[in-house]
C-alpha cells in the first residue's frame, strides 16, 4: 500500500464514525483540498453503506432453507 492509499484508508476509517450529516464537513477538513482522495473516500464510504453490516447480522430463517 502506497501512503496515499494508506492515507485514503485513515480517512475512511475515520470518516465512518462520523455522524452522515457531518460527513461532508469532516471531509473538506481531512482531505485538506485534495478532491483525487476525496473522490476515493467517497467512493469506499458509499461502498460500505450498500454492504451494511450484513455479517453482524444472522441471516434470517427464509434464506437458511
Amino acid at each position: 500500500m502506497n501512503d496515499d492509499e494508506g492515507r485514503e484508508m485513515a480517512v475512511f476509517t475515520e470518516a465512518i464514525k462520523v455522524p452522515l450529516q457531518d460527513r461532508d464537513a469532516f471531509l473538506d477538513l481531512a482531505c485538506g483540498g485534495d478532491e483525487k482522495m476525496r473522490q476515493q473516500v467517497v467512493s469506499l464510504l458509499k461502498a460500505h453503506d450498500r454492504i451494511g453490516n450484513f455479517l453482524e447480522d444472522p441471516p434470517s430463517e427464509a434464506s437458511i432453507e
